[in-house]
């Protein structure tokens, strides 16, 4: 079993595997949303991954 851990794009929280009649996908019980496993396995690895992310901001000139 891998035992590789994927996370959710958008808060960082750990996604949980799930299968059906049209394949495999990740849920996060955070968002309460499907992420497609495409989308999970194209993320960059970061060392904050899990950690929640502020926005930096932007400063026009």
């Amino acid at each position: 079993m891998n035992k590789s851990n994927n996370y959710c794009p958008c808060c960082g929280n750990p996604l949980l595997r799930h299968a059906r009649q049209g394949g495999m996908y990740w849920f996060c019980t955070s968002c309460w949303q499907e992420v497609p496993i495409l989308a999970v396995s194209k993320l960059p690895i970061s060392e904050s991954v899990g950690q929640q992310s502020h926005p930096q901001e932007v400063v026009a000139n």
